[in-house]
């Protein structure tokens, strides 16, 4: 990443205070402004449910004014009561005494305002009802389990406020207000009035409170000015409280409802069957009314705030960096001329680039000096680095000559004892191996004088030793090899030390057949290398202490740690009576090799 000129920086800073300034103004204003807006809706939800239960309370009272002035109908009261004393001998006046109530509830019905009259009997059975056109309407319907029912039914009824109740009747909800027929000590009947709760309720409650209304009862949604995902969300807000607000405070707790934030007021309507209002007031809509303005302020003071910054940056910046410049010529003349005795002239003074430039030319005096002592110990560290690696050359193939030296008498050892073991058992086979030893013996003093063969080379060899050990252990040793390699070198004695332990403690410790599998595959660049064995296995203590009883594998392994420096892997699975598995993971050209 390029680094930004001290002249941008300035202003860039001067641009970002500024910024940071505004954007700072800005979160308090919003801060405050929320503060306020919060304070005002309170006040409103306070308005809102003084005039919500003014609305309620009237409207209940007048539903109860309806029901008592109808009580006074004595035809009504007299054809109610005369309809339960014959109802319990089952007269067959009975039909033409509701026909009397059904009539007596017309008439009173057209001079009522209530959306809804129901007279029923002392045991909750519909009579009459008027304001809902639907045949048969009333057959077969009690309303003895609607709570201002059940308050009218009793002998001792409560406030007609605390009992009314919501009754669910074709799809529709109704808010309604009983009292007794016959306010005596036997009840005898009912008359209920009431009104709808629809959209359009809570729609005119709106346009008088000015705040969103939601009538809830027995937990779902009546009627609402929300939609119906607000809905949803509000039910789903009411069940998760423990304690819903009934008083506007300051503390009142807010509500968000998709997205939205509210500060919302439930107003109690006695008993959860009869409902009750809740009251919404919306903070975001309100702070997004009075924020508008405001926004659009601040964007202008923050652009012409940033512009005078930036302005104001670039003068600052003029008079801090045009003496640095001038100084960061002065120091480019000397490092493309390398005269390191020149002098500092500068434009108009300046106290701190002054001292600066002191500094540098007193640096420079003495890096001139020491640059002629430095030219004299570099030609001499030259030289040590020279001789330093010619002497670690030297050292490397210093010791690769001797691990090979190791591995020759001990090979030529092992195969002279075979061909010594056939020349009487067999003379021309021990003929035939002395030939094949021959070629071994030469093939092993032109491999020494190498750090690495083919891998071709290598198989070649492997096999001449391979027909001396099968001509020692006869059926006994069987070989099976996997060659797919189209190039590549290793150095020389890798396969064969590992061959020779697989006969030696494989195949010559067990009784019967031992078979020898020779892999040697190409892969990306690598040479995959793995000789198995399924002879007499080692246990886990032999498997922990191999490198320690014999020094062909230790050999192997310090010559590959020379070659391959962390460039290699082997890896040694055994299982007792099993057999052995060795594998080795090299590169196709070796280090050595590249040289």
């Amino acid at each position: 990443m390029k680094p930004l000129k001290l002249k941008t920086k300035i202003i860039l800073f001067t641009t970002l205070l500024v910024i940071a300034v505004v954007a700072g103004s800005f979160l308090v204003i919003n801060r405050v402004v929320r503060t306020q807006v919060r304070t005002s809706l309170v006040r409103n939800l306070e308005r809102s449910q003084q005039t919500l239960e003014r609305i309620q309370r009237d409207r209940l009272r007048e539903m109860a004014a309806y029901s008592i002035i109808a009580s006074e109908n004595s035809t009504l009261k007299a054809a109610i009561e005369t309809y339960q004393t014959e109802l319990q001998s089952n007269s067959p006046i009975l039909e033409q005494l509701r026909r009397t109530v059904e009539n007596e509830a017309v008439k009173l019905f057209a001079i009522l305002k209530a959306d809804l009259l129901v007279v029923t009997s002392n045991r909750g059975d519909v009579l009459a009802m008027e304001g809902i056109h639907a045949p048969m309407a009333r057959s077969g319907l009690n309303l003895s389990d609607q709570p201002s029912i059940q308050n009218c039914l009793g002998p001792y009824p409560r406030d007609f406020e605390q009992s009314a109740g919501i009754w669910e009747f074709q799809g529709r909800s109704y808010r309604i207000v009983s009292v007794p027929i016959l306010l005596q000590d036997l009840v005898i009947g009912t008359l209920s009035s009431g009104y709808e709760i629809s959209p359009h309720l809570v729609e005119t409650i709106k346009q008088n409170t000015g705040s969103d209304v939601v009538f809830v009862a027995a937990d779902q949604v009546i009627a609402s000015t929300f939609a119906e995902e607000q809905n949803g969300a509000l039910l789903g807000a009411l069940k998760a409280q423990t304690a819903p607000p009934t008083t506007a405070e300051d503390s009142q707790p807010e509500l968000v409802l998709q997205g939205e934030t509210f500060l919302a007021l439930q107003i109690a309507g006695g008993s959860s069957a009869g409902g009750g209002f809740i009251i919404l007031n919306s903070i975001d809509r309100a702070m997004q009314n009075i924020m508008g303005g405001i926004k659009v302020t601040l964007v202008f003071i923050a652009l012409i705030s940033i512009l005078g910054a930036m302005l104001l940056g670039l003068a600052l910046s003029q008079s801090i960096t045009q003496p640095l410049m001038n100084f960061v010529n002065f120091m480019g003349e000397i490092t493309r001329t390398g005269q390191l005795q020149q002098k500092f002239k500068p434009q108009r003074p300046n106290y701190e680039v002054d001292v600066l430039a002191r500094s540098f030319e007193t640096m420079a005096e003495s890096l001139a000096e020491s640059q002629a002592e430095t030219s004299r110990y570099h030609d001499e560290l030259r030289r040590r680095e020279l001789n330093e690696e010619k002497l670690n050359r030297l050292a490397t193939r210093s010791r690769l000559d001797a691990l090979i030296s190791q591995i020759n008498p001990h090979f030529l050892f092992n195969a002279l004892n075979t061909v010594g073991v056939l020349i009487d058992e067999n003379p021309e086979e021990a003929r035939r191996l002395t030939v094949k030893l021959a070629n071994i013996f030469r093939q092993t003093l032109q491999v020494s004088e190498r750090e690495v063969v083919s891998v071709q080379e290598e198989l070649r060899f492997v096999q001449d030793y391979l027909e001396i050990e099968k001509a020692r252990f006869g059926e006994r040793l069987q070989v099976e090899e996997r060659i797919e390699v189209n190039n590549g070198q290793i150095p020389c004695f890798t396969l064969q030390p590992l061959i020779e332990n697989a006969i030696k403690h494989g195949a010559a410790l067990k009784i019967g057949t031992t078979t020898i599998r020779i892999a040697v595959l190409q892969e990306k660049g690598h040479l995959n290398i793995q000789v198995s064995d399924d002879g007499v296995g080692m246990t886990q203590a032999a498997r922990e202490s191999m490198l320690e009883r014999g020094y062909g594998l230790r050999n192997l392994i310090d010559r590959l740690n020379i070659h391959y420096p962390s460039e290699f892997t082997w890896k040694v699975e055994s299982e007792f009576e099993k057999g052995t598995v060795v594998s080795l993971g090299l590169p196709c050209d070796p280090p050595a090799a590249k040289a």
